[in-house]
């Protein structure tokens, strides 16, 4: 790792209101009904808004680069459109009180627009006057360039690269060149010096038609304590303007996502500069984007992951131009960043092209935890087991599935606030977990330093999550009532001994991660948070999303089958159906993936009618968008017809749907005949009774305080004070 700086910082202002014109869904006015095909925050969120002060209806000021109440980095690309017979060439702009008249310009397409600079943090007034009269006035609310925007406090300490210019690690935006060459000899992207310009510089032709050099600039900045990078086909030669951007650029947008899930503790760049690096997308005119902070590995706090998307799109449109729509692609935990944001922050994506599919983070980690307790029982019980009964009572094909989960990823510690793998599984070793690089000094130690940083996704999202009295983050998991192996019981795979004694002793952990006999229910508030953050994603924000779900059957790892069609029952759960989703049982399928996401978009992009949103994805779904394992009439098969094996989870081996967002279940007693023809004797009976006290998982009822995800969820309130728990944002008058 290069050198770090170390630093802590606070929360700034959020949010204001807007004050007279009208205003676009993108911008700072009311919306229109979810048929606008828009690309930044919506207007309405559903919270009451701020009273609005009156409008004279005389001229419409726009932010397009963001909600107004939202923007960041001191710039805003704002167009004004005076009503009928005021020219706009007459309009006097100033900018509380001063005139920035000279930023604005009729640009091509007759729009008036300026790219306002130079805001302070905090709010600012927009104003259009004709002479003396103001015609109308637009509150700005500018945030810092370090974030705390929809996310606050911010995960500390934070290590800055050497080279930082202050505790946000801000630096310099920088600048590099790519070049493809027209030598098949020489493989993959060249290093390009516009001084020095090669002469075997290949061409490609763009999906606008213009056959263009083949050169690309790559952007590298800091946003919100961490780095992005944009790529796009670019002429040194010629100018760029958002007005006016360079012809080869199609004002679409990829953006790329890593894998994994894990809390970093400061700056990462290793990978995104490559992503961006994508000749399919490239070729064909998109911007290619990638953010350090929504790459699940390095961050996997959903509010932040958004808040980090939202920042950079601004910056691409003030520095490059409006977008007309933008999709993503990922694969594991590049799907978990794709389907929680584009269901909780509705609007970064128009399409998400998934791979090795996880819904989220948060009932992906229930099947995690799981496998450890799994792991640590089977290692200890006296009672045999063989592996193929151990498969069966964890809903896996084979016990490979927990052992990735536990010994080569160790996703377990992310409820471990120690980094390193202390279970107490026979086996494993205390190895320390990549994904939380906080340093030896500050890392949390019950004795030594119970002040320290807790490596867990809870404590690095704790306004998510909400504090215990002990002050660590509330935490979103619960075994209580969970029957491990029920089905394998039911279906003579496991014995009725092999049962009882599992549950009798299968335990949890407890906050500090060391093994106890009783089983834990999640801390009060999490249940909760997790559902309206969309960290169980409840996919009541996706209907209006494209997907394309590539899939392959991975039978030993854990990238199961079963989690496309998770997705998909929880579509058909929140939507009523799952049209716009399409599963492709084909691997190497990239880029005819992103013909398909580009057609699917572009049709729906051209309809320009009232229909809402949703209705346009399914109605402009492609032939080419049908699931790649269907019959002859193209109608979808189930996973077991797919592939002739249908895997599963620790939870659906304990009777849950294959929807697999219940947090904690709601409870019923212990019933002999529930279990069919399984007999019990008498004193494994009295031991089942004594492992569930309470009674059983029923889940044929919905978990405890499940509840849909709540869209753009922010957790700072208007004077930046953290709110526990979140909140939609406030809607825009």
């Amino acid at each position: 790792m290069s050198e770090k700086t170390w630093s802590g910082r606070g929360s700034v202002l959020l949010a204001a209101w807007c004050i007279g014109g009208g205003a676009l869904l993108a911008g700072c006015g009311g919306g229109d009904g979810g048929t606008r095909f828009a690309g930044l925050p919506p207007a309405s969120t559903g919270n009451p808004a701020q009273p609005p002060a009156t409008t004279t209806k005389a001229a419409d000021i726009k932010v397009l680069s963001n909600r107004a109440d939202l923007v960041s980095g001191g710039d805003a690309l704002v167009e004004i459109v005076p009503a009928a017979g005021i020219a706009a060439s007459a309009l006097r702009i100033e900018l509380d009180g001063t005139d920035v008249s000279s930023a604005f310009a009729m640009r091509p397409g007759e729009r008036f627009m300026g790219l306002v600079t130079g805001m302070s943090e905090g709010r600012h007034l927009l104003t259009a006057r004709a002479g003396d009269t103001a015609l109308s006035s637009l509150v700005i609310t500018n945030h810092a360039n370090g974030g705390r925007i929809l996310y606050g406090p911010q995960i500390q300490p934070w290590a800055c690269d050497a080279g930082a210019q202050d505790a946000d690690c801000n630096r310099p935006v920088s600048y590099s060149f790519k070049y493809l060459s027209s030598d098949p000899a020489v493989a993959g992207f060249q290093p390009y010096d516009p001084a020095r310009p090669p002469a075997d510089i290949a061409t490609t032709t763009t999906d606008q038609g213009r056959t263009v050099p083949f050169v690309v600039r790559i952007e590298t900045g800091v946003q919100d304590r961490d780095y992005y990078d944009v790529a796009v086909l670019f002429d040194p030669a010629k100018p760029w303007a958002p007005w006016q951007p360079q012809a080869a650029w199609n004002r679409k947008l990829l953006i790329q996502h890593g894998s994994g899930c894990g809390n970093g503790y400061g700056q990462s760049n290793a990978l995104s500069s490559q992503r961006v690096l994508d000749r399919d997308a490239l070729s064909r005119g998109f911007a290619v984007l990638a953010v350090s902070l929504n790459d699940s590995g390095h961050n996997c706090n959903i509010a932040v992951q958004a808040e980090a998307t939202m920042m950079a799109k601004e910056r691409i449109v003030e520095a490059y131009g409006e977008l007309r729509y933008t999709f993503g692609y990922g694969s594991s935990g590049g799907a978990i960043a794709q389907q929680w944001m584009a269901n909780a922050y509705p609007g970064l994506y128009q399409g998400i092209i998934v791979g090795a599919s996880f819904p989220d983070a948060g009932s992906t980690g229930n099947e995690v935890e799981d496998c450890a307790l799994l792991r640590n029982y089977f290692g200890r019980t006296a009672t045999a087991w063989t592996p193929d009964q151990q498969a069966a009572a964890s809903g896996h094909l084979n016990t490979a599935v927990c052992t990735e989960w536990i010994d080569f990823y160790k996703f377990n510690n992310n409820l471990n606030p120690y980094a390193t793998n202390i279970a107490n599984i026979p086996g494993t070793s205390p190895t320390a977990l990549g994904g939380c690089d906080a340093p030896p000094g500050a890392r949390y130690d019950a004795t030594f330093n119970p002040g320290g940083a807790r490596c867990t996704s809870a404590d690095s999202a704790i306004s998510i999550f909400g504090k215990r009295p002990d002050g660590f983050a509330n935490r979103p998991y619960s075994n209580v009532g969970l029957q491990y192996g029920l089905l394998a019981l039911k279906a003579g795979r496991i014995s009725a001994e092999q049962f009882v004694d599992l549950n009798a002793n299968i335990g949890s952990h407890t906050i500090d991660y060391a093994l106890q006999a009783p089983r834990v229910a999640a801390d009060p508030g999490a249940i909760e948070a997790s559902y309206r953050s969309g960290s169980f994603n409840q996919a009541n924000g996706l209907g209006q999303v494209a997907i394309i779900d590539i899939r392959t059957l991975d039978i030993s790892g854990i990238h199961h089958q079963h989690r496309s069609w998770t997705l998909r029952a929880r579509l058909d759960r929140a939507n009523g159906g799952h049209a716009n989703q399409a599963i492709w049982y084909q691997a190497g399928s990239q880029r005819e993936a992103y013909d398909t996401m580009d057609a699917w978009l572009g049709a729906i992009e051209r309809d320009g009618d009232a229909t809402p949103l949703a209705r346009k994805v399914i109605a402009h779904r492609p032939a080419s968008a049908n699931d790649r394992c269907g019959s002859a009439d193209g109608t979808g098969l189930s996973m077991l017809e797919c592939t002739g094996l249908a895997d599963g989870s620790t939870r659906m081996a304990a009777g849950e749907a294959i929807t697999g967002d219940v947090l904690e279940c709601q409870l019923a007693p212990l019933d002999r005949a529930s279990y069919g023809t399984v007999v019990f004797s008498d004193a494994q009976w009295s031991r089942l009774k004594a492992a569930f006290p309470t009674g059983v998982c029923d889940f044929g009822r919905p978990g405890k305080g499940q509840q849909p995800t709540r869209f753009w969820q922010t957790y700072l309130d208007t004077l930046g004070q953290v709110v526990v728990g979140g909140m939609p944002l406030p809607d825009l008058p």
